[in-house]
């Protein structure tokens, strides 16, 4: 079995986890089998595999251990568990609420999240919590208990009987902040005890390698797995994906990101075997970095055929509309192309700005808070738009003009690849990694020098002041765009299967 291992699945689903769905789809079609592993709790899990359409097809580490008898939602099921913590002997019941008291003194409280129960906090004659009781689909999951400063001291898990299966302890921190000091599991008659996560981590990766011999790991996020391969037992195939750059500029010889800083070590002490990366160019610079001949260039995504063989008529683009897929982050280097498009104003008064993307929180959002700012200082908030984030971008891509990316390094730089494949030109610096592997130069868009403003206005001066030229890159898109369909991509895993010797006929 091939593991694609993560820290969760969220209904906002990011862009790895949606390779993971991805990569299920490829592996199917080769008749491999995968699943995928998650590593943290996730209230949601239900609603997100269904969205994803992966029921069965996760693995997760607190129900591997727990194995709860989870309900279908029903509000009946939530409504007759909370008047059974409600109604004690001797306490009253105020239904608006949804609150127990006695003595005049709430003492219990019930907690639905989009009206399904989550939680019941219970209060001692002070007001304080004293304990704090979860539910998971209709089950009692979990319990918090907290001391006098509100600090949680100890977390237990329950299995599907109503036994403590996990129990984590913490004791008082610096700033009011609990440590985790220990963790217990009963499991297989015995309780096995771990100072971290990590090594809790490493213990459920065992019983996986345990039940299945032939198991493979392929790590999405190293910041989850890397220290638990480390305390793992079983030495099999591991391989981590980078789904960004590994260096904090994007340059091959930069600065390492920490998380990678210890990639020699765990390649050479076999806790890894191997790096895959998203772009042919990036796997081969990973490789001499790292000083390892097991690095693979395999595409993050794929392109349905049906999307690639879609007529799309160029005469539904609205002229001189611009669009940028990309957060609002100091990286995307937004405030270029923001200053480009309002100096562009004068000499193309039709054209527009519309930016797709979260406001990034890591800056305490000052990022989004300086481009704003400087929309509204330049008089541009009539043409340079920030539209959020937006699940579809299918219209957007279809009748914009142009998609321009301005990154000072991507990943992969998916967005360029998705407005490809519905037929939209696209202008991007030449960054590390991925728009010189997506765009073909002077045929389906325009690859310019990182960071030149200079040529950035020259060449959209040009490609807007030319819709015929732009009508030849849009025609050419899309078979720029084919060389990640989806029998391309999954030839490329075929290719890493059988060369890892993991392909299984």
């Amino acid at each position: 079995m091939n593991y694609f291992i993560t820290s969760r699945q969220d209904m906002l689903t990011s862009a790895i986890e949606l390779a993971q769905v991805k990569r299920l789809r490829i592996f199917d079609s080769l008749h491999q089998p995968a699943m995928i592993v998650t590593l943290c709790y996730n209230f949601d899990h239900r609603e997100v595999e269904k969205k994803l359409g992966v029921g069965g097809r996760v693995i997760n580490l607190f129900q591997y251990f727990q194995k709860l008898p989870y309900h279908v939602f029903n509000q009946r099921t939530d409504r007759k568990i909370a008047a059974q913590v409600l109604n004690q002997s001797g306490y009253t019941v105020q239904e608006g609420e949804n609150a127990a008291y006695y003595d005049g003194k709430k003492r219990v409280q019930v907690i639905y999240n989009d009206n399904r129960l989550r939680q019941v906090d219970y209060f001692d004659r002070y007001g304080f919590v004293n304990h704090r009781d979860f539910y998971d689909c209709g089950c009692l999951s979990y319990t918090e208990f907290f001391e006098d400063k509100g600090r949680i001291v100890t977390r237990q898990y329950y299995d599907g009987q109503g036994r403590p299966k996990l129990l984590f302890y913490y004791r008082g921190g610096d700033q009011n902040k609990p440590i985790l000091t220990m963790i217990r599991l009963a499991d297989q008659g015995t309780t096995h005890t771990f100072d971290t996560e990590d090594q809790l981590r490493a213990y459920f990766l065992d019983q996986l390698v345990k039940d299945d011999p032939q198991a493979a790991f392929i790590s999405d996020r190293s910041d989850y797995t890397f220290a638990a391969f480390r305390w793992m037992k079983y030495l099999i195939p591991r391989y981590q994906v980078l789904h960004s750059t590994f260096t904090m500029d994007g340059q091959p010889q930069g600065e390492l990101f920490p998380i990678y800083k210890q990639v020699p070590e765990l390649l050479e002490k076999k806790y890894l075997t191997g790096l895959i990366s998203a772009t042919a160019q990036e796997a081969q610079d990973a490789g001499q970095r790292f000083g390892t001949t097991v690095s693979y260039g395999i595409p993050v995504t794929y392109l349905d055929r049906s999307l690639l063989l879609k007529d799309i008529p160029f005469d539904q683009r609205q002229p001189g509309q611009l669009i940028a897929v990309a957060r609002l982050t100091g990286v995307k280097r937004l405030d270029q192309l923001i200053a480009t498009v309002i100096k562009l104003r004068a000499k193309h008064p039709n054209i527009d700005l519309k930016i797709y993307g979260f406001d990034d929180s890591w800056d305490n959002y000052a990022t989004s808070t300086h481009l704003k700012q400087l929309v509204r200082e330049q008089g541009a908030s009539d043409f340079v738009h920030f539209s959020g984030f937006r699940h579809d971008l299918t219209p957007v891509y279809e009748t914009a003009d142009l998609e321009v990316l301005t990154s000072s390094y991507e990943g992969f730089a998916m967005a360029l690849l998705e407005a490809q494949g519905h037929a939209c030109p696209a202008v991007s610096y030449d960054i590390n990694y991925g728009p010189a592997e997506i765009i073909e130069d002077g045929k389906s868009g325009r690859l310019l020098p990182a960071g030149d403003t200079a040529a950035l206005y020259a060449t959209l001066d040009q490609l807007l002041s030319n819709r015929a030229t732009l009508r030849e890159y849009s025609a050419h898109a899309q078979q720029a765009a084919a060389r990640y369909s989806f029998d391309n991509v999954r030839a490329v895993w075929e290719e890493f299967l059988r060369a890892e010797k993991l392909f299984q006929d």
